[in-house]
């Protein structure tokens, strides 16, 4: 994967950027909303979400698993099997991604499989990340990349 490569798809990855920071924005809003937390806040979150059902997992809305592990969540679509794996460390953003998140949330969206496809794997996102933020098209945070303002 080259430099220019990257640029020649740079259009693609940013629309995939910003529909897995919409995502998983509006994932954490509505989880927020259900156990009546404020994300805008350094408070901790609260204690049931951790707790609940198995191992910090449980059901959101009947159409989500989500999964809290370390300074992430994980949310599983139960009908279309799409991922959205977040950073939760960085509220009140949620749109900062890794290359292995990012990668995860490619395969499994409809709309951006073939961008997987094109990468051949996570290890290639990493790659096109950071060119991206050499470029200044991205940033690069403490744990992961977000899009700039």
């Amino acid at each position: 994967m080259t430099r220019i490569d990257v640029i020649k798809n740079q259009a693609e990855i940013l629309e995939c950027a910003k529909a897995f920071q919409h995502d998983a924005n509006f994932l954490m809003r509505e989880l927020s909303k259900d156990f009546n937390f404020n994300i805008e806040s350094d408070e901790l979150y609260p204690k049931e979400m951790y707790s609940h059902k198995y191992n910090c997992k449980g059901i959101f809305r009947n159409d989500w698993t989500y999964y809290f592990h370390g300074a992430g969540c994980r949310f599983d679509n139960l009908q279309s099997g799409q991922v959205v794996e977040i950073i939760i460390t960085e509220r009140p953003e949620f749109g900062l991604f890794t290359g292995y998140f990012f990668y995860d949330y490619m395969l499994t969206t409809d709309k951006f499989k073939s961008l997987a496809t094109w990468f051949l794997g996570y290890e290639n996102v990493y790659k096109a990340l950071d060119i991206l933020k050499e470029e200044g098209v991205l940033t690069k945070g403490n744990y992961g990349y977000f899009m700039k303002t």
